[in-house]
């Protein structure tokens, strides 16, 4: 009796794939989002005297950039600088961008790190510079002479919807469907059946045989042995009638004899 075929099991998915690219594709937008939102206006400002406009100018995680100023404040911008947090929003960015490529690569474990380390200095960096952009606001002033309006600007915006996202990426690196299991890591083993006995399947390395050994070389397992063959049915005897025309054994025709 022929068994069925056993074939090995069908691939299982690998943990936490889904959640690995999610979080390459978003950590990608991230830091675009993050390092152009630098190079955009994140607040303005502009004061007016008694309807003038006195001064405008805008201000990125770089530089100022100035609209309208009286040459006094002009000289006092020469000579100072804004806060500059394009340079750890651009080096955080970076890292979590090489954490973003790197997860759709075999360096699964190093993406992982980066991604969570990159992730959460974008979420610290865009939070630091978003308490600054509303400490300014709170300059607003409106009186009858003198008109101070203090507004975000769409750097700020950009920058922050890069640190939402930020946050997502570091939820999902850091908590997402399980371990990210190596390209490499163990396949099952498939045996074929001995002897009837069932299929055992190994994720690690091949068990000691725990079934029947296969017969040895020349030597005949009990169910492959061949079935007795019937005994030939016995001569008749010899002092049975032979057939007509048939001679029995012993005479030969004579002719004389007719």
């Amino acid at each position: 009796m022929t068994s069925a075929p056993q074939y090995p099991p069908s691939p299982v998915a690998e943990p936490g794939a889904v959640s690995r690219l999610l979080a390459g594709i978003l950590g990608v937008f991230s830091a675009a989002l993050v390092v152009a939102g630098t190079f955009l206006p994140i607040a303005a400002t502009r004061v007016t005297v008694a309807g003038q406009l006195q001064s405008a100018f805008a201000v990125t995680a770089w530089n100022r950039q100035v609209e309208a100023a009286p040459q006094a404040e002009r000289d006092l911008f020469a000579i100072s600088h804004v806060a500059r947090y394009g340079i750890p929003l651009t080096v955080t960015a970076v890292v979590l961008l090489v954490g973003a490529l790197l997860a759709f690569t075999r360096f699964r474990g190093a993406a992982r790190t980066l991604l969570i380390a990159g992730g959460a200095a974008v979420v610290a960096a865009v939070w630091t510079m978003s308490m600054d952009v509303s400490a300014s606001l709170s300059y607003e002033q409106k009186d009858a002479t003198i008109v101070a309006h203090y507004t975000t600007g769409t750097g700020f915006w950009v920058m922050l919807g890069g640190g939402v996202i930020a946050v997502l990426v570091l939820a999902l690196a850091a908590f997402g469907g399980g371990r990210w299991t190596a390209p490499w890591a163990p396949q099952p083993y498939y045996y074929p059946p001995v002897n009837d006995e069932p299929v055992i399947y190994s994720l690690d390395s091949p068990p000691a045989q725990s079934w029947a050994e296969p017969p040895g070389q020349g030597v005949l397992s009990p169910e492959s042995e061949p079935a007795e063959e019937p005994a030939s049915p016995p001569f008749p005897p010899q002092d049975a009638q032979p057939a007509p025309g048939v001679e029995p054994p012993g005479k030969h025709r004579d002719d004389s004899d007719m």
